[in-house]
């Protein structure tokens, strides 16, 4: 393997309070693969605020590729405009605030998303699980990427989603979308580069493999020795 593939990793964002385990389906050769952990957000911390925090993480001595999915796509659009990745990846995510559904803007004046501890979020998700797109066929992979969050992560993370307000389109991303995603709905008014057709939110579970050579695909360019099939 060319050593200069060697030196690309790939930074995996996962989605909203769930872990590396949700990535557990992709397969991307000739890529080092890191994880961003969570952390705390900072009471009234700006999305862009948090996501150079989680930022800390990455090794910018190096060429990098960013990898989101859902909140973890937002944070990896706001790390692009500063940081300038060779790619941005982003799965069932939002790329502006334009493409976030509007019924989210109703927590803005009325935030009841304050009102909901970090281990109700959790148990909330498990049993909206069919929403987000979870069949019987990958339930212990999802209950596995489930883990308690850093403290007063959920409220904080969701008012940090509310609040987002970037419009700008960066350049080197690309969007991949499921036309049967529930909780970022599928808009016909939205420039995908990729389309996934029934694809839900959590796609990337059980879509991996198909997932992983659209990204793997995209990814040829940097380097022509990164095998494709």
């Amino acid at each position: 393997m060319d050593t200069a593939i060697q030196n690309y990793t790939v930074y995996c964002i996962p989605g909203l309070g769930v872990n590396k385990q949700l990535f557990k389906n992709l397969q991307l050769p000739g890529f080092n693969i890191s994880f961003i952990d969570w952390i705390t957000p900072v009471k009234n911390e700006t999305l862009p605020a948090y996501a150079m925090r989680l930022a800390q993480q990455i090794d910018t001595s190096k060429p990098f590729v960013l990898l989101g999915v859902s909140f973890g796509g937002m944070c990896a659009i706001e790390i692009t405009k500063q940081l300038y990745p060779l790619k941005t990846i982003l799965i069932s995510s939002s790329k502006t605030k334009k493409e976030t559904p509007s019924r989210l803007r109703i927590l803005s004046f009325l935030p009841l998303h304050y009102l909901i501890s970090d281990s109700l979020y959790l148990k909330g998700a498990w049993i909206l699980r069919r929403l987000w797109g979870v069949h019987a066929g990958i339930e212990q992979e999802f209950k596995a990427s489930l883990t308690p969050p850093p403290e007063n992560f959920f409220a904080r993370a969701v008012n940090m989603i509310v609040h987002w307000e970037n419009e700008t389109i960066v350049a080197n991303v690309i969007h991949i979308h499921g036309t049967a995603d529930r909780v970022l709905p599928y808009k016909k008014s939205v420039v995908y580069d990729y389309t996934i057709e029934k694809g839900s939110h959590l796609m990337v579970l059980d879509r991996g493999e198909e997932i992983s050579r659209i990204i793997t695909s995209s990814l040829h360019s940097l380097h022509p020795s990164i095998h494709t099939e």
